[in-house]
């Protein structure tokens, strides 16, 4: 009994101490970034990608807020535009617009048999997936540039248009100038800047700039308690048979910051890791809508938002969508602002 006792009380122990370390690496974790030169925010899963993938370099600045179109979530940035897919796992939950095959509609045949260059020349690479290759300079930027995660696999060949070489890829146009001697001989086209014209006006509400949403480093919220040790029980075993979201205010106010505690569990309340997450968030003046972090190891989110000017005994309401393999769940939590 005396063993058994002793790791309890260590899984217990650990436990208690994952919750604690968990709350100072949330904490201490970058919600969202802003972007002053357009006025938006790059929040939760998007600007991981974003870091992740050179930022600006890639797809340069942001154009709009995250905001729904069609089934799910998006964002428009000067090169791409960003989807949210919650209901896959890692790392596809983050997806970039096939902007390149949209741009004006572009593909070719595949080449012929006989003019597939060798699979060891160093200066021509053939794609059967598309059954188009690219070469020389495009070869070198494609490499360099993320390769398919970021531009996709090519869909024409080389084409002259507009006094440059163009060549049309999933996601992206990318222009080569060979009289241009500099690095920058191969430029990646605005596709993300041309579908957003295209599909919307102007004075589309997520084009507007938007206040900073200063979610940088929250504040750090009580320590919590430690979760209890449960004996899985027989009949769920280790597997999450469903989900359960519990959504709460870290503060709240009439002006600046507002964040929130976002927690998983399953059907016997112990916390569930890595689940997809998106939060909207209902204001007086209209919805935002946040490709949210996942759950850590402790089953625990954040994210926070500028709550901006609300009218006074208006409800600011928070809605929180959870996904987890076959798995889904929402919950909500409101305040009056005063």
């Amino acid at each position: 009994m005396k063993l058994w006792a002793m790791i309890l009380s260590s899984v217990s122990l650990a436990i208690g101490l994952l919750c604690i370390a968990d709350t100072i690496a949330l904490a201490d974790t970058p919600l969202c970034a802003y972007m002053p030169e357009t006025g938006h925010n790059i929040h939760g899963v998007f600007q991981v990608y974003y870091r992740a993938h050179n930022g600006s370099e890639s797809f340069g600045a942001p154009l709009t807020e995250a905001f729904w179109e069609k089934d799910r979530i998006v964002q428009y940035f000067e090169r791409a535009r960003f989807e949210f897919h919650p209901e896959n796992p890692e790392p596809y939950r983050v997806q970039l617009g096939m902007l390149g095959e949209q741009y004006y509609g572009i593909t070719d045949l595949p080449i012929k048999s006989q003019a597939i260059p060798p699979a060891n020349n160093p200066n021509f690479r053939y794609f059967p997936e598309s059954g188009q290759m690219i070469s020389f300079a495009i070869k070198e930027y494609f490499d360099r540039s993320g390769r398919t995660d970021i531009l996709g696999y090519p869909v024409s060949g080389l084409r002259f248009e507009g006094g440059s070489f163009v060549q049309y890829f999933q996601r992206q146009r990318l222009v080569w100038n060979p009289a241009e001697a500099s690095a920058n001989k191969v430029r990646p086209s605005p596709v993300g800047r041309f579908m957003l014209d295209r599909n919307y006006a102007v004075d589309f509400k997520w084009r507007a700039r938007m206040p900073n949403d200063w979610c940088g480093t929250p504040p750090k919220g009580a320590t919590p308690t430690p979760a209890p040790f449960l004996i899985p029980t027989p009949t769920a075993g280790n597997v999450a048979l469903n989900l359960q979201v519990r959504v709460r205010f870290r503060q709240t106010g009439v002006t600046g910051p507002q964040y929130v505690d976002v927690t998983v569990e399953d059907q016997n309340s112990r916390r569930v890791p890595n689940v997809a997450l998106y939060a909207v968030v209902y204001l007086a003046n209209g919805e935002r809508h946040f490709p949210l972090l996942p759950t850590n190891a402790s089953g625990n989110s954040t994210f926070g938002f500028e709550i901006g000017n609300q009218p006074q005994n208006t409800n600011v309401t928070v809605e929180v969508n959870a996904f987890s393999g076959g798995l889904t769940a929402s919950a909500r939590e409101s305040f009056v602002v005063h």
